[in-house]
């Protein structure tokens, strides 16, 4: 009998201790978060002086958080008609349409559309939210002038599978759409027919044909 109460007691004090604990036992899980992301564009003269154009700039950031398994940009896939308007115009409309077409199918979370920029180098900021089950972040701009190219951060997961990272930076790469087969900014517009596949593009005049010449951008994700 005194074995038994000695059992009760300690089981009182135990629960009596843990109700007055100055904060929780364990932090929770984190299912959601938004991000910050900025665009540090450095395409310059310096580092990639063939044929730079005088016009040098970028269309419109557009992009959406996805989840880590999505193939839609993915090197080696056909672009969609959004993809190429977007690599060889710079237009966003009809890209937009097809992501909300798959956000609207429980592909992905969230899209977003941001600023343009009026020339090689500078800054561009957009804000997007993630979840749990859509912790990637894939942003697009075409390079322009250019045949199809665009600078890009593909599939970015921040999700370590309980929480969000507070801050990662990554190297932006190229790609090419595969749609147009021009060599350089100025080229005249020349459908590839048939056409090609996304790659990751590395060639002259902006690369050596193994690297770019120098990094054409970076990209920071911050937690808000």
């Amino acid at each position: 009998m005194i074995l038994k109460n000695s059992i009760f007691l300690f089981l009182a004090l135990l629960l009596i201790s843990c109700s007055k604990s100055d904060g929780p036992i364990e932090y929770g899980i984190e299912t959601e978060a938004t991000y910050t992301v900025t665009f540090k564009m450095n395409w310059n003269s310096t580092d990639f002086p063939k044929d730079y154009p005088s016009n040098a700039h970028f269309s419109p950031l557009i992009g959406w958080s996805h989840p880590s398994t999505s193939g839609f940009f993915k090197v080696e896939s056909a672009a969609s008609e959004g993809i190429e308007a977007m690599a060889e115009t710079g237009a966003t409309d009809l890209l937009q349409t097809e992501l909300e077409t798959k956000i609207a199918n429980n592909e992905g979370l969230a899209f977003v559309v941001g600023e343009g920029l009026a020339s090689g180098t500078g800054e561009i900021k957009v804000e997007i939210a993630v979840n749990a089950e859509n912790p990637s972040i894939s942003l697009v701009s075409m390079l322009a002038p250019s045949p199809d190219w665009y600078v890009a951060a593909l599939n970015v997961n921040l999700y370590d599978g309980s929480h969000f990272a507070a801050t990662k930076t990554i190297t932006a790469k190229v790609y090419d759409a595969g749609t147009d087969s021009g060599i350089t900014f100025a080229s005249d517009d020349l459908n590839t027919d048939p056409q090609g596949t996304i790659l990751l593009f590395v060639a002259d005049p902006l690369g050596d044909g193994t690297d770019l010449l120098a990094d054409i951008a970076t990209v920071t994700f911050t937690k808000n």
